[in-house]
């Protein structure tokens, strides 16, 4: 019987790869003397101290860390002195990357450090350089809310609206909820109706909640289409903002709710037979299938407020305050004097936790129907 094969032994860091490791840790340190005297150890005396700095890199499967070199550690921790004796004593490229591609201009914003960014950027580090997964640094310093970065890139000339498939700067400002780097960025005409897998940044704002992103995005005439709008509601988070969706609705949408055409004669046997068909299952609880025979009919009549307000009823038991106010807004935009319309509205507002606006809603309906003992029991919850 052959012997077993002889176990290889676990491989142990030698010296030279511990004084790498100290190089790097020299480095995110700012400790120019120890960074120095271990550059010089590796060089062995050959007189490329830019070469062999260079290549030293963190050598990990952590894809966060991998390949990151003494300037992006330097940059990132925001040792500004290491970073002038790396681009200015030994050379080290300025644009130098890791394993992902990113530069130390990215790890520089991402430590949150102005001088280092505005240094690098004088130093001719590239504005626009992706890394590997296509994110530039103007969209690391918005979605970080640094303006002074934002500002800086700009002014170098970064591009506006470098698109990744998170979106571009705009879109990650947007879900980031920072409307600070979002003004900023709107002011240098970034592209407000720009669609990334099918999303404006007005969809990413409404669904972080920021009121004043909402705002900011409507002011310089983001678009709402009605279909798009509905699709993308859908798929929101149930707890979004009421605020931010009465920012939107509070200009109007960019076209109505439903594609009608007005050569085709209104079938009103087919739209009542579609209502009938939607209240019957209502009373059996299936609200999918009630909100779909709704639809069909609002297809057909998009002006029956009724139908809007049976729709509303179906969102909120599914779950979706938000299609529920949107229809409620509709209902009540048709028929404003009808107290089930702002019923609805307060009903909706009042599941996404908009408790003033529910109570004025309700308040209102109260007016129109001061005998409602459902309109009465609502406002005492």
């Amino acid at each position: 019987m052959a012997p077993p094969p002889r176990r290889r032994p676990a491989h142990r860091p030698s010296a030279v790869d511990a004084m790498r490791t100290m190089l790097l840790q020299a480095a995110y340190e700012g400790d120019l003397l120890k960074f120095n005297k271990l550059a010089r150890f590796l060089d062995k005396g050959r007189g490329r101290l830019r070469e062999t700095v260079e290549a030293v890199t963190m050598d990990t499967d952590d894809e966060e860390m991998k390949g990151l070199g003494a300037l992006h550690v330097a940059a990132g921790n925001g040792k500004l002195e290491m970073c002038r004796y790396l681009v200015e004593g030994l050379r080290v490229s300025v644009d130098i990357v890791d394993f992902a591609g990113r530069t130390p201009l990215i790890n520089a914003i991402q430590g949150g450090s102005v001088d280092i960014a505005k240094y690098l950027l004088e130093h001719g580090a590239n504005q626009d350089k992706v890394d590997r997964y296509g994110f530039a640094p103007l969209h690391s310093a918005a979605g970080l809310g640094c303006c002074e970065i934002v500002e800086l890139l700009l002014a170098r000339g970064a591009y506006t609206d470098p698109v990744t498939c998170c979106g571009t700067p705009l879109h990650i400002a947007a879900t980031e909820g920072h409307d600070c780097t979002m003004k900023i960025l709107l002011d240098h005409n970034a592209n407000y109706n720009k669609m990334v897998n099918g999303m404006t940044p007005l969809y990413f704002a409404i669904s972080a909640g920021s009121v004043k992103c909402v705002e900011l995005l409507v002011q310089a005439g983001a678009v709402a289409n009605g279909e798009y709008f509905i699709a993308a509601l859908t798929n929101a988070p149930k707890n979004v903002s009421a605020d931010c969706l009465n920012c939107v609705l509070g200009v109007g949408l960019g076209s109505s709710w439903h594609a009608t055409n007005d050569n085709v004669p209104v079938d009103k046997m087919k739209i009542a037979e579609l209502k009938s068909q939607g209240n019957k299952v209502v009373r059996k609880k299936d609200f999918l299938c009630a909100a779909e025979f709704y639809s069909m009919a609002l297809e057909l009549d998009p002006e029956d407020a009724t139908l809007f307000s049976n729709r509303s009823l179906c969102w909120l038991h599914m779950g979706r305050p938000l299609l529920s106010l949107l229809d409620a807004f509709e209902c009540r935009k048709k028929r404003p004097d009808w107290p089930k319309a702002c019923y609805r509205q307060g009903m909706a507002l009042m599941s996404l936790k908009d408790y003033k606006g529910a109570c004025e809603s309700l308040l209102d309906a109260l007016k129109l129907d001061p005998w409602s003992s459902e309109l009465k029991d609502a406002l005492c919850r």
